[in-house]
């Protein structure tokens, strides 16, 4: 995977209130990168299958829709455990 692809922009944008904690948990934590960068491919395919007009795009929308909003519910959860316990018990990864 490029270098690119992996970075915590796109959760920080839409977590601000969280920033400190995915720049810790990303810089340690290989499948929080990995999260990461499945959340920004995904929100990704979102962006271009809303302003499709292709017949399957409202198929895919929804899926992407579904998609992403189990993402976030993996950020949230991961943010909140390191938040409470101030350290991440994947990050032996």
């Amino acid at each position: 995977m490029n270098v690119t692809e992996i970075n915590p922009y796109k959760v920080m944008d839409d977590f601000p209130s969280h920033r400190e904690i995915i720049k810790q948990l990303f810089r340690k934590n290989k499948t929080f990168q990995t999260l990461c960068s499945d959340y920004r491919h995904c929100a990704k395919a979102l962006h271009y299958w809303n302003n499709s007009d292709l017949r399957e795009a409202p198929q895919r929308r929804g899926e992407y829709e579904e998609l992403l909003s189990e993402l976030k519910s993996e950020i949230l959860l991961t943010l909140n455990n390191f938040n409470q316990s101030g350290t991440n018990e994947t990050n032996k990864n």
